[in-house]
């Protein structure tokens, strides 16, 4: 086909698109649709050709609206398939369009006696070629998102009609989130008896608003990452008010052993959760000797078998030297210890470089774990977990009901707060209307601790939208930049994550300061409208979209 011939097609598929669909095609329009795959995996193929960037992205952009718009529409076609009553159909109807030979012009054949499907549920695992649970699993979201039935097939509104509109006109959110969410709420509400002829609307609410609308509330913010959570931390807290959870035993569980390699099962909640999130936030930070300490292979050292001042007995005994092997005397002059042989360089026995190799992230946590319980190896760098907690200030009066919520957003209950205050040291950050810190110390150089400890009391972590780095990787940046004369003080101090930091070196971020506080204008192809915005995520209220306190306590432990 010639580009003239691409063009033409072009501008009739766009009037397609754009025009009315014409009545009584359905065969035509069927075949469309069968042709829209051929045509959609066929120019995919020639743009993956493409070597330029440009192509790359625009590509990807399209295939996640393709995929999106098909996940909406696989379950409003199961409604499709419910509403008709698809399942009675006969075998003959069936085959015939499986064979693309239907006559669309004479009415449908269903069986009215026993079927060969019970409901639709069976005949779209079947004539889908799905498992069974996916289909009825579509099929409650279609009851939840697209329309609930009668007995007698009539149509309803569906359950969750405000998560069914933003699931419909949301082009851009992901619709299996919204999806995600109505499940979980419908967990909170009594079954439907729709088809009973007694619909039931969602009635859950917590702290008198009602959950559906908390949801759709939270779905719809900008920063999709921080509504995610904020969501699931509302699911959360209401499980936890309406006592509708069993909580877990907390503890260190062995999972046995597979192929020779053991399995352990951490469980924890409030101050243990927290440290544990500190010392995987260190042993991350490749900044800390202890970090970089556990980046490398732990050193195989034999095992102690005599810790007591005894001799060994005679089988445990060095076997005596043979009249060619070195002396000891020997042994201490490097011209006569011998070169290792290629067979001594085994996996046992690694050469020394491979020290300088970094391992994975899983292992390098196990290798700082194990450094810090090795008690008797006074060398090794070992990781202190550090315990920071936001709290409001007038809670102090009132310890009983005090609640607070750690750097890593780990909740801590009143009597685990008691217990850490009794330890800790405290220190107190007093914020202004807008969130800015008043008073803390000096300005130096470089940013002392009291202005960092400050700062990320009122950030709570990186501001860019979004980020969720832990506290023990991030960075302070001078927001007007220090060789440009800026100033080393909280008032033009902004946490950032060392990501983050370098995009704004490279002027791919921009900050903007709102109120004496620092904001993140994000780059045009994000925010067409350059709105300055800052990070949610680590609010310590979950469904509070501002960030900032009145008054605020830090508590370094």
């Amino acid at each position: 086909m010639s580009i003239r011939h691409l063009v033409a097609g072009l501008n009739g598929l766009r009037d397609f698109a754009t025009g009315t669909i014409p009545h009584g095609a359905i065969q035509l329009l069927l075949e469309v649709m069968g042709l829209c795959l051929e045509v959609l995996t066929k120019v995919s193929l020639r743009l993956r050709e493409s070597e330029d960037p440009r192509v790359a992205s625009a590509h990807a952009l399209h295939i996640e609206n393709i995929f999106r718009y098909t996940v909406r529409e696989q379950i409003r076609s199961l409604a499709h398939l419910e509403a008709t009553s698809a399942h009675l159909l006969t075998d003959d109807e069936l085959t015939a369009v499986r064979e693309h030979r239907t006559d669309f012009s004479r009415r449908a054949t269903q069986d009215t006696g026993r079927t060969a499907y019970a409901n639709a549920s069976t005949f779209s695992s079947a004539w889908l070629g799905i498992d069974f649970f996916e289909a009825d699993r579509r099929f409650n979201d279609a009851h939840l998102l697209i329309a609930r039935r009668f007995m007698d097939g009539s149509p309803i509104t569906p359950r969750f009609a405000q998560l069914a509109t933003l699931h419909a006109e949301e082009q851009g959110l992901d619709p299996r989130k919204v999806a995600h969410a109505a499940r979980s709420l419908d967990k909170f509400e009594p079954p439907d008896t729709s088809f009973e002829g007694s619909p039931l609307d969602p009635v859950a609410t917590y702290d008198g608003q009602n959950m559906q609308e908390r949801a759709v509330k939270l779905l719809s913010e900008a920063d999709r990452a921080t509504g995610a959570k904020k969501l699931k931390d509302l699911l959360r807290d209401y499980r936890k008010a309406n006592e509708e959870f069993v909580q877990a035993e907390c503890g260190l569980f062995y999972q046995g052993s597979t192929n020779g390699i053991d399995s352990f099962l951490p469980r924890s909640q409030g101050l243990q959760s927290e440290q544990l999130h500190s010392f995987v936030g260190q042993s991350d930070n490749p900044r800390t000797e202890s970090g970089q300490a556990a980046r490398k292979p732990a050193p195989l050292a034999p095992a102690d078998l005599f810790t007591s001042a005894d001799p060994a007995p005679d089988w445990a005994q060095d076997p005596a030297p043979e009249p060619n092997d070195l002396t000891e005397a020997n042994r201490t002059s490097p011209e006569a210890v011998p070169a290792p042989t290629p067979a001594e360089e085994s996996p046992a026995n690694p050469p020394a470089e491979s020290a300088d190799f970094e391992v994975s992230v899983a292992q390098r946590r196990l290798n700082a774990l194990l450094a810090s319980l090795a008690a008797t190896n006074t060398g090794a760098k070992t990781v202190t977990p550090q315990i920071l907690v936001h709290m409001q200030a007038n809670n102090l009066s009132d310890l009983a009901t005090a609640t607070g919520v750690t750097a890593h957003g780990v909740p801590l209950d009143p009597a685990e707060l008691r217990q850490l205050l009794c330890e800790a040291k405290i220190i107190p950050v007093v914020f202004g209307g807008q969130g800015q810190v008043l008073d803390v110390g000096r300005a130096q150089c470089i940013f002392p601790e009291p202005i960092k400890k400050a700062a990320f009391a009122r950030d709570r972590g990186c501001i860019v939208p979004g980020c969720n780095a832990p506290h023990e990787m991030l960075e302070y940046h001078h927001c007007n930049w220090w060789e440009r004369g800026g100033k080393t003080c909280i008032e033009n101090c902004a946490v950032l994550c060392r990501h983050h930091h370098a995009l704004i070196h490279r002027r791919l971020l921009r900050i903007q300061m709102v109120g004496l506080v620092p904001h993140i204008v994000l780059p045009k192809f994000l925010d067409p409208d350059q709105i300055p915005r800052r990070n949610t995520y680590f609010s310590a209220a979950a469904y509070n979209p501002c960030p900032r306190r009145p008054q605020s306590m830090l508590i370094d432990n």
